[in-house]
């Protein structure tokens, strides 16, 4: 089926069929686990295996309906499966609830001015210019060294939030297999304040991970503006932030870029909040020293 490019349909694309089966690919590689179909067997601390489709990401290729009928499959079986939902559905959200949030790069005619004063919040546009004047720059990266900056800045945050590092062969490999990208945000003394991971689908310009060391700096500003310039002279469509809860974290940060929240499904044999069930978990986590986290 061929891809609908008008700026209104751009904003609920999903991911392709290819991306899926070679992100996949990857997270079954580097952590070992074995394939059921469609799903990965992805084990628990305890031993015992939940399908998931697909791990890692927040929607997949699957409408809605799509998503059910696989659901429905996996009954009887732990299991999880996401999809996007339609974004006209995005009025309805309850604070909590799931929801990416993208920037209609098309709806703008990929014009980086038109983005920069109808897109960006004053404030979000103040804060990039605070960055700069501050003399911090962000550019692209690339090989070793920049997969190091990004993972000694994506520890720093995760730490905040409560959450493990994921290793270092994860990143790599989504380097060398799927064309993953680097953007590191530079203090003058050359030291990374905030970096990215990006990856291309299509009209998607996605990153699941990005962020910077100390959560009230401009450097986030900066660094996620850069990729926002990089992914328009790219031609990209869609400039996707991610997953965020509604009313939570990095919300209001992505809404003063003007991104628009797009609602996920996720379903799962025990439905509940993400947040809610690993709360204990994060804080946990938050307290303890960077060496042993």
């Amino acid at each position: 089926m061929r891809l609908n490019t008008t700026p209104a349909a751009l904003l609920g694309a999903r991911h392709s069929r290819d991306f899926v089966a070679a992100w996949r690919s990857v997270w079954c590689g580097v952590f070992g686990w074995r394939r059921e179909g469609p799903f990965a067997a992805v084990p628990s601390l305890l031993g015992s295996r939940a399908l998931a489709y697909v791990p890692g990401l927040s929607y997949t290729d699957l409408t809605v309906a799509e998503a059910g009928e696989m659901a429905r499959e996996a009954q009887g079986r732990r299991f999880n499966v996401r999809a996007l939902g339609a974004p006209e559905a995005a009025d309805g959200l309850a604070d909590g609830a799931a929801a990416v949030l993208r920037l209609n790069l098309a709806a703008f005619g990929h014009d980086v001015e038109a983005v920069w004063r109808q897109g960006l919040a004053h404030r979000c546009r103040k804060a990039v210019r605070r960055a700069r004047a501050a003399g911090l720059a962000a550019s692209e990266e690339t090989g070793a060294a920049a997969l190091g900056a990004f993972r000694a800045v994506w520890r720093m945050v995760l730490a905040r939030h409560g959450a493990p590092m994921p290793p270092a062969a994860l990143f790599d490999a989504l380097a060398a297999e799927m064309g993953a990208r680097v953007l590191v945000a530079r203090g003058a003394d050359g030291r990374p304040r905030a970096s990215l991971l990006w990856l291309r689908d299509g009209p998607l310009a996605w990153v699941p991970w990005g962020g910077g060391g100390q959560s009230r700096e401009p450097a986030g500003n900066l660094l996620f503006w850069t990729w926002i310039e990089q992914a328009l002279s790219e031609g990209a469509g869609v400039a996707d932030f991610g997953r965020s809860a509604k009313g939570q974290g990095t919300w209001a940060f992505k809404r003063s870029f003007g991104a628009t929240p797009v609602p996920v499904a996720w379903l799962s044999d025990k439905p509940a909040s993400l947040h809610r069930r690993y709360a204990l978990a994060q804080r946990a986590w938050r307290a303890l020293p960077n060496a042993v986290a």
